[in-house]
């Protein structure tokens, strides 16, 4: 298989959305073109700039704070299973998710994620509720002392 047939490939997908060097990498070889010709290809097209892992994982970040709102936590191990390189990660998430967006996230996530609840009278009940929110910030990648600050800050009565 020739090295066209492998830059026609990464164009095509690259023109779907912006793809890390692992990603593409991976999908090449599944579709069992040799290592070292991909490697080859890959290194060209990142000399000549169609691919860059710093493009990749602010495209990335961004998507998920605009589209699908995740925390850092997660954003973070996405892009570690994506191979972006862990100054690229974190000189990223520090500049596009400082610590202020990440409470302005994770807030109108808490929130619509209430607007889907009943809140109730009861202070045992809003406790329940505020623990379940806790983890649901949690799990969608958020410091936990962020998501600890929202679920007691929110006025649930």
């Amino acid at each position: 298989m020739s090295r066209g047939e492998i830059k026609s490939k990464v164009f095509k997908y690259l023109a779907r959305r912006e793809h890390s060097r692992k990603e593409l990498f991976d999908k090449l070889e599944r579709k069992d073109y040799e290592p070292a010709e991909i490697n080859y290809v890959l290194n060209e097209l990142t000399d000549k700039g169609y691919i860059d892992d710093t493009r990749f994982a602010e495209t990335w970040i961004r998507h998920r704070l605009e589209r699908k709102p995740r925390g850092p936590h997660l954003i973070r191990a996405e892009l570690k299973n994506k191979g972006v390189d862990p100054d690229i990660r974190d000189k990223l998430l520090a500049k596009l998710m400082p610590p202020r967006k990440e409470f302005e996230v994770a807030l109108g996530l808490a929130e619509s994620w209430l607007a889907k609840r009943t809140i109730s009278d009861s202070e045992e009940e809003n406790f329940e509720l505020r623990k379940k929110l806790f983890r649901y910030l949690s799990q969608k990648g958020f410091h936990r002392s962020t998501a600890k600050k929202i679920a007691i800050e929110l006025n649930l009565s």
